[in-house]
């Protein structure tokens, strides 16, 4: 690459423009997740999903949003990264597009897998670029917040747009954001290197510790896949209304959002070890509380507290993995395994929910944290304590 294009990748890298893309591209990147509660319940009451068919599908998706981050993972460092971010928005606005046309259920599989797919490669992109910033801190704290005011708004929005113009026009929406999103990709440098070094950036091997903490990537996010695409059908069980839970849904992610917060306030003052042994356990209180509490009041507290301390442990989980690799290989390939998790935990929910019983889905997800804590300690032993570098989304 000549030094023309070099300082053309600097510059745009280290821009506020390239940042708000990034930002922008996580919202597209992580398809239906964020809003796969509210989505999920109308994919039971319009399309006439099966709890059992709603959570296979969602676990479609998300595996193969693993299948793209991981396989992109390997290429990204040597393939031209703009060619290979806008590929992968036209695979997510193609499927979305197509599970749009409400075919048979397995089209409807294929089509979420395609966005899937296609979502995962921009998801790495964004991490790859992320992780060439001079200001790392800065860039996680901004696309998190994003992501998560994200969230707040197409959980509140999405039961207005189904009932305005059906579930279709949640599918069409994201062709709709495709569309900007190509034209800015010119902001994305093409090859991966260092602003300040002609060198390339050359990803240490993995390791024990490294291998462990992307297995506790999928198990942590695993245990919030099962419970998170049941969360509105939890809601209803207990007689709460549909703008309600989505409004507790919402406002949950904004929970989220200051637990993020906190970890990035607290930086070098809180170690690894602590922060996961809050989150964690945190994690399993919010779980039972979630499926045991027969109130508005503790379903909102529950939602709101799972939330809180799950972004705060997973802050500090992604600013562990950009120390252990800072060329953010780790991250791309932990990005892979958040979603191998993502996908696995509504399969498994699916596998043992029946009717309204949701208790056991509760405990499920409690016993995957209980695992990930005695992982965890044994990942963070002998870390020293970091200021957090920022979480993905949910």
């Amino acid at each position: 690459m000549s030094l023309q294009h070099k300082k053309e990748d600097s510059h745009n890298v280290d821009s506020g423009k390239t940042l708000g893309l990034l930002g922008f591209l996580m919202m597209i990147g992580v398809g239906t997740l964020q809003m796969q509660p509210v989505l999920g319940g109308a994919l039971v009451d319009h399309w006439g999903l099966s709890l059992q068919k709603m959570g296979m599908l969602f676990g479609a998706e998300l595996i193969a949003m693993a299948i793209g981050c991981g396989s992109s993972a390997l290429v990204v460092n040597h393939w031209d990264r703009r060619r290979l971010c806008q590929g992968g928005l036209l695979l997510l606005a193609g499927g979305s597009a197509l599970s749009a046309l409400h075919g048979t259920y397995w089209l409807l599989c294929a089509s979420r897998a395609v966005a899937g797919f296609g979502g995962g490669v921009a998801q790495t992109v964004v991490y790859a670029t992320s992780a060439q910033r001079r200001n790392k801190d800065r860039t996680y704290a901004a696309t998190n917040i994003m992501l998560l005011l994200w969230g707040a708004v197409s959980i509140g929005a999405a039961p207005l747009l189904i009932s305005a113009a059906g579930v279709g026009a949640v599918f069409l929406s994201f062709p709709l954001m495709v569309l900007p999103a190509l034209a800015m990709t010119r902001l994305i440098p093409r090859r991966a290197g260092v602003a300040r070094s002609a060198q390339p950036m050359v990803a240490p091997p993995l390791n024990l510790r490294t291998t462990l903490l992307l297995v506790l990537f999928g198990l942590l996010f695993a245990g919030h896949g099962v419970l998170w695409v049941y969360q509105e059908r939890i809601g209803v069980s207990i007689g709460l209304p549909g703008p309600v839970i989505g409004a507790i849904l919402g406002l949950s992610t904004l929970a989220g959002a200051a637990g993020a917060a906190v970890a990035g306030m607290l930086g070098k003052r809180l170690g690894h070890m602590s922060a996961q042994a809050i989150g964690f356990a945190g994690s399993i209180v919010a779980s039972l509380a979630i499926v045991h509490g027969q109130t508005q009041l503790v379903y909102a507290a529950a939602a709101a507290l799972v939330m809180a301390v799950w972004f705060f442990g997973l802050t500090y989980l992604f600013a562990l993995s950009a120390e252990f690799d800072p060329t953010g290989r780790l991250t791309s390939l932990a990005n892979a395994a958040v979603f191998v998790g993502q996908g696995l935990g509504p399969v498994m929910a699916a596998l043992i929910v029946s009717g309204n019983n949701f208790r056991v889905v509760g405990w499920l997800a409690a016993s995957i944290y209980a695992i990930c804590l005695v992982i965890a300690l044994y990942v963070t032993a002998n870390t020293a304590p970091a200021a957090p570098r920022g979480a993905v989304q949910l």
